[in-house]
């Protein structure tokens, strides 16, 4: 409750120093774990993506101390790059669990940022985080970033401009200095600190060569973060002025000046249930998801991609502007994370969409191409979300039609499965004897003493 004269960032502050693992209800610390689980296979398959082998490189010129470790390639960087790379490489094939309502990407921030903390914490205080202070981090930052996007409606959740990672830099400082143990004064100077560094937009995002730069910037947010923390920690100071209502405050700046108290405030510690994770079935953004899982429903029912002559697409307003419109055909294989055409168009000449489609190979799969340029999409303001309608025509007429409003959620089993898919794909790849035990320990999370162990179970083996 938001007590009378009280500022927003003083009810966050209270949240962050008050919030226990005992709070939490066990649905949350389900949800938890899921998103840990999948956050980490993400990282895992990530490391195999373009971008992180050319980000891996520049870090590894850059130098630097030996702080913090980059997971699977068990390299040692200065903390804030550590967190850097382990956040993209979450994204390194958009495959990692997201969460409703417009904060979409807040676990790949929030988790590679925790992690960096418990390395932080063990090494250079000499005390290690152990599982359920860990968890209980993840709820208050998970918890904090959701809140902070989704507050600002349309202006700052889906289609307002801003991402999520735009507001993880205040999360991940709540939750760094819930770990790190940090007074109030602190905290606050924390969350200044990361307030000034918040950024990312749709921009230079959304739309022909810019998968590389949604992958970095998620990236960049984390570190943002993880830097306002170890800024705080060595007396760095910020203004005491709200960084959410004062006159340069959050949401006058990315919100047009307009938000919902209600939605960042009410319930803090109370309602988790916001928490829960929207596990991916296919490599790529959230809006392809109903698309490839719609063609591979219209080819498992006998078409033959051979047989296609016209594929008729119709989303929604934000869908269509997110994958669609001014993209032409991918020119690397990121893109394809992002280029609803190309997916399908795979999903129809493959029979499948997994990890192992996204490759230099099939941007010159003739079929492949041909396929792509059979399909057409156009936007619809009466669909809304990951809405759709697919209409297929066959060289001889026939008419395949469908509609998908939402898929079913992966049950507990795919979700396993997901996971060893991913360790078993990565580069450098995790010895498969070892895929049961991460998974036990992930399982058992809240029982885990020190959690900058976690690294060494996900060290790959030399190339």
């Amino acid at each position: 409750m938001r007590l009378e004269n009280q500022s927003p960032t003083d009810c966050i502050i209270d949240y962050a120093l008050g919030l226990e693992y005992y709070h939490l209800p066990q649905e949350t610390i389900n949800f938890l774990k899921i998103h840990v689980l999948d956050t980490l296979g993400a990282i895992v398959a990530g490391s195999k993506a373009d971008v992180s082998a050319r980000l891996l490189q520049l870090l590894i010129e850059w130098g630097g101390n030996p702080e913090g470790t980059i997971l699977v390639y068990n390299k040692k960087v200065p903390l804030i790059n550590a967190a850097w790379i382990n956040s993209t490489m979450a994204r390194g094939y958009d495959f990692e669990s997201i969460m409703p309502k417009g904060a979409t990407h807040a676990p790949a921030s929030i988790i590679p940022a925790a992690l960096a903390f418990s390395e932080y914490s063990k090494h250079k205080k000499g005390k290690p985080i152990n599982g359920e202070d860990f968890l209980t981090s993840i709820a208050l930052g998970l918890d904090l970033n959701f809140r902070l996007r989704v507050a600002g409606g349309s202006a700052t959740a889906m289609g307002g401009g801003w991402l999520a990672e735009t507001f993880a830099p205040i999360a991940i400082a709540a939750l760094g200095g819930k770990l790190l143990g940090f007074n109030r004064d602190k905290i606050r100077n924390a969350m200044g600190i990361a307030y000034n560094q918040c950024f990312g937009n749709y921009g230079a995002v959304v739309g022909e060569g810019g998968s590389y730069l949604a992958q970095v910037s998620q990236g960049l947010g984390t570190k943002a973060g993880v830097l306002s923390v170890l800024l705080a920690d060595r007396g760095f100071t910020a203004s005491k002025e709200d960084i959410i209502e004062g006159k340069w405050g959050l949401y006058n700046m990315y919100g047009n000046g307009e938000y919902d108290p209600s939605l960042l405030l009410d319930r803090l510690g109370k309602d988790y249930d916001h928490l829960i994770p929207i596990v991916k079935r296919y490599p790529g953004c959230g809006g392809l998801q109903n698309a490839v899982a719609t063609a591979l429903e219209i080819v498992s029912e006998g078409i033959r991609p051979e047989e296609i002559s016209k594929v008729r697409i119709k989303v929604s307003e934000l869908n269509y502007y997110q994958l669609v419109h001014g993209r032409g055909k991918p020119s690397f294989p990121s893109e394809i994370l992002w280029n609803e055409r190309f997916a399908v168009a795979i999903a129809f000449a493959k029979k499948r969409f997994s990890l192992y489609e996204i490759n230099e190979n099939v941007l010159k799969d003739q079929q492949v191409i041909r396929l792509f340029e059979k399909i057409e999409v156009t936007p619809d303001e009466s669909l809304k979300g990951e809405e759709l309608e697919m209409e297929v025509v066959t060289m001889n007429g026939k008419v395949c039609r469908k509609e998908k409003k939402t898929l079913p959620p992966m049950t507990d089993l795919e979700v396993v499965q997901k996971f060893k898919s991913c360790l078993k794909f990565s580069l450098p790849s995790i010895p498969e004897e070892r895929i049961d035990e991460i998974i036990s320990v992930l399982d058992n999370l809240n029982k885990i003493e020190d959690m900058s162990e976690i690294f060494k179970l996900f060290r790959g083996e030399e190339l």
